[in-house]
């Protein structure tokens, strides 16, 4: 179908978006964790998942150099295997987006507790106003929405890059470069920075957007992922040098802000905060949508594609959403809620991969202005590491997102089913 979106977006317009895509409020949320996951290997975890991106980014750049419809992993995935895994493609894509929600909202709490204590007390209440505020802002325009996201793009940065600054010439702390034995968890560790790493792939899904996006997207992607891994090293880095017990610390940068200087505590909580909620108002924006197009192209059921006529906004899917993430984050952790979100993530990635392969031999005389080197071998070994990474997460996690797809198969059933009787009765 001929799409009708202005083309206006170019490479560095793109990768901006890949790298607020990226760079959001895990990395205030997880040095702590892979510090605790992977000792004194927490860069090297960075450097191998970060490799293991790229790889995958790699894939992403191939299958989006063959299409130039707005649509990311579902279109490639369409392409290569069908509209049933098309749909669940987008439906795990989808649970991505609640889960990882939810795990920030987790985080949000931790933060505000760590400068206001009592805040702790009244974690489910503060979890439930917060994603409240974000459904209703998105309820009345998705300008307000889109405002509020670029707001937070420009100020999550700033805290992230005075913390590397003071880090660096921090002279009380020391870490060590070399790889030591002794880590058990470092695989998870990996996994687990896959949340922090996720969101590449929204800078492949304006490509109806993009003035050259067969170029633009491959070049976007690869600067992204490289870019992303030095400056998340950079972090951890930082991070470590000011305070060695972070491993601990449930709000890890305010406690490293902590020894930056009087009133570091506050500014790397601040900065947390409004990173966190940031990230939250463009998952708040973006997965709704999601949702509603599922239910546009009938793969789901229609009420999830009512839109609020005065405002046109996907309101249903909106407060949907919002309601699951409530759920979600009230009776989840954050550990639990990231894994979830790395599982369905991968599910995504691993789709793509698959997808790449085989559209190699289902359309081999396709134009590939950017094709990958070595024939199927870099997609094929990203899918070989997106299924160790699947590996590594606990099986009650691997359940509940094989729950989740399963739920969204039957609703999918159920929705094929009644728009075919629909049409058996019309015609």
């Amino acid at each position: 179908m001929e799409e009708n979106l202005k083309r206006v977006l170019k490479t560095p317009e793109v990768l901006f978006i890949g790298i607020n895509g990226v760079v959001g409020g895990g990395i205030f949320l997880l040095p702590g964790q892979i510090a605790k996951l992977a000792g004194p290997n927490a860069l090297w975890a960075y450097l191998v998942a970060g490799i293991i991106a790229i790889l995958i980014g790699l894939a992403f750049a191939e299958a989006s150099s063959m299409f130039s419809q707005t649509g990311g992993a579902y279109v490639y995935a369409e392409a290569a295997m069908g509209r049933t895994v098309a749909f669940t493609v987008g439906w795990m894509g989808w649970l991505t987006y609640v889960a990882g929600w939810g795990a920030l909202s987790n985080g949000l709490v931790s933060y505000l507790s760590s400068l206001f204590p009592a805040v702790a007390a009244y974690r489910n209440l503060v979890i439930i106003v917060v994603i409240a505020l974000l459904c209703l802002l998105n309820t009345y325009g998705v300008r307000k929405g889109s405002g509020t996201v670029l707001f937070f793009s420009v100020v999550k940065l700033i805290p992230l890059f005075l913390l590397i600054i003071v880090g660096l010439i921090h002279s009380g702390g020391t870490h060590s470069l070399g790889f030591a034995g002794g880590s058990s968890n470092f695989g998870q560790a990996v996994l687990v920075l896959i949340f922090a790493y996720g969101g590449f792939e929204m800078a492949t899904i304006p490509a109806g957007e993009m003035v050259n996006p067969r170029k633009t997207i491959s070049t976007a992607v690869i600067g992204t992922l490289i870019g992303v891994t030095l400056f998340y090293m950079l972090i951890q880095l930082a991070a470590t040098r000011l305070d060695p017990g972070i491993a601990t610390a449930k709000a890890p940068l305010a406690a490293a802000g902590s020894f930056m200087f009087a009133g570091g505590l506050t500014v790397m909580t601040v900065g947390a905060v409004l990173s966190i909620i940031g990230t939250q108002s463009g998952v708040a924006l973006s997965s709704p949508r999601q949702l509603y197009a599922l239910s546009r192209d009938r793969l789901l059921p229609g009420v999830l594609g009512k839109v609020y006529d005065k405002y046109q906004t996907p309101v249903v899917a909106i407060w949907t959403t919002g309601i699951l993430v409530m759920i979600f984050a009230t009776t989840g952790t954050f550990t639990t809620l990231i894994l979830l979100n790395v599982a369905a993530r991968l599910y995504e990635y691993l789709a793509v991969c698959v997808s790449v392969v085989i559209l190699r031999y289902k359309s081999k005389g396709a134009e590939r202005p950017f094709k990958l080197p070595f024939g199927i071998a870099i997609p094929a070994v990203a899918a070989i590491l997106c299924i160790w990474l699947l590996a590594q997460e606990t099986p009650q996690q691997l359940l509940a997102a094989l729950v989740a797809l399963v739920i969204g198969l039957i609703l999918y059933t159920i929705t094929a089913r009644t728009s075919n009787r629909g049409r058996r009765t019309s015609g």
